[in-house]
């Protein structure tokens, strides 16, 4: 597969030129990042407490839980139309 072919022009019309792209909808994109992120460093405590790395806290869980019930809520904030 040659170069060429793999570097097409972009297709079709960006969200923010169709007028899509609100101030509203890009705070719901930060609050997913920063909700996702609680996720996947709160998750990774709870799995060395399992595997017995570190002590076990109730409130890791429940960060790690917070953090993916906000970050998908706020995922669908943002894909709503």
């Amino acid at each position: 597969m040659a170069l060429d072919e793999l570097q097409k022009p972009n297709i079709g019309k960006p969200e923010f030129a169709s007028g899509r792209s609100t101030r509203e909808r890009k705070v719901w994109a930060i609050v997913t990042t920063v909700a996702f992120a609680i996720f996947w460093f709160a998750g990774l405590f709870v799995a060395a407490g399992l595997f017995g790395q570190q002590s076990m806290s109730w409130t890791t869980a429940v960060l790690a839980a917070v953090g993916l019930a906000v970050g998908l809520y706020a995922r669908r904030k943002v894909d709503a139309d």
